[in-house]
């Protein structure tokens, strides 16, 4: 079911000829209110995914607006681009530099233990950019910024990772040429008022790689490169006797390797595991996540048997940096200051 089903409009609802207001369903704890006239039941927020949660949000403000035009990330998100879980903020443009930043919260939530969840998963403050020309697009009820323009704004300022992460997947989606070869891209950034911007935005966009299909192996891509280790070719197939292994997401050739493993001819390969391939619906397609656990470890075994050392990380790694750092320096492979980022992207 698609939670902005759930979303009530108090005034569209009473001129249904409802009995019941939904400020008096709110007052009780039923149904938690978004922004002034919009609301949801209180039940579906509280299990409503975090992007679920962000969508009604975005949803709830383009109907009480209709001529909001979202920006950035938020711009990137509702085109269905991949980002590192909801974006931060409800990013909208304004032509003008007045009331720009952060907006106060509208979400509220009242009585009942229920409520309390509630009140603990508020989505993120509206925050206004300043975008005095923009000619924006239209997708369903939304008004979006450009592709073009949404990317290099977040290339410019966002959070290394997931500016990354928007990169690969704007990059993926029209995969023939590098972002810095459209000119859309390469005008947008043109058009950024401060240097730094520009060639902060210019560095990531040479950074994106098509063959990061997912944002954890984007977000794997940042930490290494912010770390100094070499990068890995990406998605890259292996044979053996019985044919072809299976494609990895990171393989960094042995001539890069400077600590080889003993017992090992070939470069080590890594793998993101997103768990979501073993136990969501969806991604196993019916299959049971048992078999597609032993498919992957026969995998792993025929890539042990290639010479190729194995590393596999998670999320929980990629929240806690320094424990894919120690992963990857176990097979062999070493950080380069002289390869550090940080100074550029920071």
């Amino acid at each position: 079911m698609d939670p902005t089903d759930s979303l009530l409009c108090a005034t569209r609802h009473l001129l249904l000829g409802a009995a019941e207001s939904p400020r008096t369903r709110f007052a009780s704890g039923e149904l938690v209110r978004l922004r002034r006239g919009f609301y949801v039941p209180t039940s579906v927020w509280v299990e409503a995914a975090e992007h679920e949660r962000f969508l009604l949000a975005a949803t709830a403000l383009a109907q009480a607006h209709p001529s909001t035009v979202f920006c950035g990330e938020t711009a990137l998100f509702l085109q269905g681009l991949p980002t590192v879980k909801a974006p931060t903020a409800i990013d909208v443009a304004a032509p003008s530099r007045g009331r720009l930043g952060e907006r106060p919260p509208t979400f509220q939530a009242a009585g009942s233990e229920l409520a309390e969840r509630a009140r603990r998963l508020a989505p993120p403050p509206v925050r206004r950019h300043f975008h005095p020309e923009l000619e924006p697009e239209t997708l369903g009820e939304f008004h979006l910024a450009p592709t073009a323009t949404a990317l290099v704004e977040v290339l410019a300022v966002g959070r290394f990772a997931r500016a990354l992460t928007v990169a690969d997947g704007v990059l993926r989606q029209q995969a023939d040429a590098p972002l810095l070869d459209r000119l859309d891209v390469r005008s947008a950034i043109e058009a950024l008022r401060h240097a730094r911007w520009r060639s902060r935005a210019s560095l990531i966009a040479s950074l994106a790689r098509a063959g990061a299909e997912s944002p954890g192996e984007s977000v794997s891509r940042a930490l290494m490169l912010l770390f100094g280790f070499p990068e890995p070719a990406l998605q890259v197939e292996h044979y053996d006797s019985l044919g072809l292994v299976g494609r990895t997401d990171c393989f960094w050739d042995a001539e890069r390797v400077e600590a080889p493993l003993r017992g090992f001819g070939e470069g080590p390969v890594g793998e993101f595991d997103g768990w979501g391939k073993y136990f969501r619906a969806e991604m196993a397609r019916g299959e049971d996540p048992r078999e597609i656990i032993r498919r992957e470890k026969r995998r792993e075994n025929r890539l042990l048997a290639l010479g190729h050392p194995v590393v596999r990380w998670d999320w929980a790694d990629l929240e806690r940096p320094s424990r894919l750092r120690a992963k990857l320096i176990d097979v062999g492979l070493r950080p380069d200051t002289r390869r550090l980022l940080v100074e550029k992207v920071a």
